[in-house]
């Protein structure tokens, strides 16, 4: 008995489908041993992964080092470094090897720079607020006492709920922390796994810095392959689009990311002016904490100014409410005026999906998911948006979303709006409203019972 061929095509189809079944319910119902293996590749890989992002982040200044400097000098030498066959490759090559060297030094610059120039006030700030813990300490109390003394209601309601939130907290510590508090031996072994680990973070970061070395030098070479494989494998047309979409999601990340960086270090940068001209304790430590909680959209300016106000309070409250008042103009111009010039239209998203995207990124990932969630959404988004537009002009209907507004339904090709007060099919018109309708019911039934009467 030999098969034909097309119960060969349906048994490996069917064989495929089981596969894909068995794995769907694996990875659904006991999805925690794949999780953790592809957290040990992950981990595995983290040199490379950080070396990989490295020189994403870097690629546009490489870029403009090459278009703006380099590649005048060397056109005005007499130099053809284009991509043509005829173009002389060992210039190009020396040429790129300046601009990673060029990028690479730009990146050791702002990271000494960091370094030298901020941490140190960093320290110096955190060591300085804890030394003065105690009396910021006192301070509040002093405050706290001074206001529940003329207000001896509002003292008897703290004064309860402080006893219940007492003992609330000594059972859970008693029965969740108490238990698990480590012994000396437990501590001597997490101590040397944390030397491990910095040890291993050091490693990555080496491996990390040659490895966007490697692919700043060559990131043509990695494209051009990827263009091999598509047109390989796959037809013209899905080759195209696959291309064309690998561009987009490119354009999207390198938009936002970027343009959320240089959005976030200018808000910094006037966050730090700002605290100077008010006075306000701690700068470089607050201006941090808003320049770095900015880069997470919609939420991280709200982020950072109550992570400041709180710090603020145990000082003087009222620079704390001065330096919140700043915080809310500061963002009202970064998201009225700088971010829409600087990020312009890079993710096509309204404000419902930015929140959307950060909600279920940053529930999922935590702090990645909150970095990266709304360009993941809004590569997403376009896909989607793209596919509905194909199949509405297969239909031959319109792809504009402003000519649905008014639309009721489509027969025979046949756009009827619902404001055609003639139109009766698929609800086209509006019921009246609810109280005319109430309203309606009581004078028809009013006008049935006048009627039995008589």
């Amino acid at each position: 008995m030999k098969p034909e061929k097309n119960q060969i095509a349906w048994g490996i189809t069917l064989f495929c489908v089981a596969v894909a079944v068995m794995l769907a319910y694996y990875v659904i119902f006991d999805g925690k041993d794949l999780l953790r293996s592809l957290g040990n590749i992950i981990d595995s890989l983290s040199g490379v992964i950080i070396g990989i992002i490295i020189a994403y982040l870097l690629i546009p200044i490489q870029d403009s080092i090459e278009k703006n400097i380099l590649k005048p000098i060397y056109k005005k030498k007499g130099y053809d470094i284009s991509l043509s066959v005829n173009a002389d490759h060992k210039k190009r090559k020396q040429m790129r090897a300046i601009a990673v060297v060029a990028t690479m030094a730009f990146f050791v610059l702002i990271i000494y720079m960091l370094i030298i120039i901020i941490v140190p006030q960093l320290i110096s700030s955190i060591r300085e607020i804890i030394n003065n813990l105690p009396i910021y300490i006192r301070n509040i109390d002093d405050y706290s006492n001074s206001l529940l003394v003329n207000n001896p209601d509002l003292q008897e309601l703290i004064d309860s709920q402080l006893t219940d939130y007492y003992e609330t907290l000594s059972e859970f510590v008693t029965k969740h922390i108490k238990p698990y508090i480590p012994e000396v031996t437990t501590i001597v072994k997490v101590a040397s796994q944390s030397v491990i680990s910095g040890v291993k973070v050091v490693i990555d970061l080496i491996v990390g810095l040659i490895v966007a070395i490697y692919v700043l030098n060559s990131k043509e070479r990695f494209t051009t392959r990827g263009k091999k494989l598509v047109y390989a494998f796959f037809k013209e047309d899905v080759a195209n689009e696959l291309v064309g979409g690998f561009r987009f999601v490119n354009n999207t990340f390198k938009d936002f990311i970027g343009g959320k960086i240089i959005d976030s270090l200018i808000i910094g940068i006037i966050c730090y002016i700002g605290c100077k001209m008010l006075a306000i304790n701690y700068p470089v430590l607050i201006s941090v904490i808003v320049g770095v909680t900015n880069i997470i959209p919609f939420f991280g300016p709200y982020i950072g100014g109550i992570a400041g106000a709180l710090l603020l309070v145990l000082i003087n409250p009222i620079k704390a409410l001065v330096f919140l008042i700043f915080v809310i103009i500061l963002q009202q111009f970064d998201g009225n005026i700088l971010g829409p010039r600087i990020l312009g239209g890079s993710t096509g998203l309204s404000s419902f999906w930015v929140i959307f995207a950060i909600t279920f990124f940053g529930g999922i990932w935590g702090v990645v998911g909150w970095l990266i969630g709304v360009p993941i959404f809004a590569v997403f988004y376009a896909l989607v948006s793209r596919i509905t537009n194909h199949y509405l002009r297969k239909r031959n209907l319109s792809t504009r979303t402003a000519d649905y507004y008014d639309l009721a339904y489509i027969e025979d090709n046949q756009v009827m709006l619902l404001s055609d007060k003639t139109n009766r099919k698929f609800h086209a018109r509006r019921e009246s409203s609810t109280i005319k309708r109430i309203f309606s019911k009581q004078d028809s039934d009013s006008k049935r019972s006048t009627d039995n009467k008589s």
